[in-house]
């Protein structure tokens, strides 16, 4: 603990600038999504992973995040993200099209589709040219009835880019709401 007391010492001034960037941005973000993303709402995240050299490792602490009815907008230590749950009966060639394009755009996109029960499984990778015949009978195999589409990008981007991104998301919210493959959270599911 004292090497983290030193850490601290040495680094409080860095780490306050990074919380309040991290804050910050996701704050300017929401006001620009209000009125594109129904229902947003600041929050504090919890159960994110990061990745770290030893594998993925949960953060118990607080990311800040826009949370909305069908996913989350956040920003972690790996950078910004932004998580759709998507009904995984409706995962498509035109999908997978679509997030190709997206990344393609934008080279400092990344996206992959994982399970929602399982966050380990991925599905479909951005960074691995990969079938998407192989990638659409891997997710009809899965047992998961929903599934988690993530688009990331790095920390301390240039405006542009994460205009870019912000783009991004808002492109690929209006095709999976027009495709009907957007998945209500189960929090914001009401009970009859």
């Amino acid at each position: 603990m004292t090497d983290l007391k030193k850490f601290l010492e040495e680094n409080k001034e860095q780490i306050h600038d990074l919380l309040n960037h991290m804050w910050q941005t996701i704050e300017r973000i929401a006001l620009r999504l209000e009125t594109k993303i129904p229902d947003i709402d600041l929050d504090n995240s919890h159960g994110n992973y990061i990745e770290l050299a030893n594998g993925w490792v949960e953060s118990f602490y607080a990311n800040p995040s826009i949370i909305f009815p069908y996913g989350e907008i956040g920003y972690s230590l790996d950078g910004l993200f932004c998580v759709f749950s998507i009904n995984a009966k409706k995962v498509d060639e035109k999908l997978l099209e679509k997030i190709t394009e997206l990344t393609q755009k934008n080279e400092s996109i990344s996206c992959q589709i994982y399970g929602a029960d399982d966050c380990f499984t991925t599905m479909y990778q951005s960074e691995d040219a990969e079938d998407f015949d192989e990638i659409l009978k891997q997710i009809k195999k899965t047992k998961e009835e929903m599934l988690q589409l993530e688009l990331n990008t790095d920390a301390f981007l240039e405006e542009d880019v994460k205009e870019s991104f912000l783009e991004s998301i808002l492109d690929l919210y209006q095709f999976l709401d027009e495709t009907k493959t957007l998945e209500l959270l189960p929090m914001y599911e009401v009970e009859d």
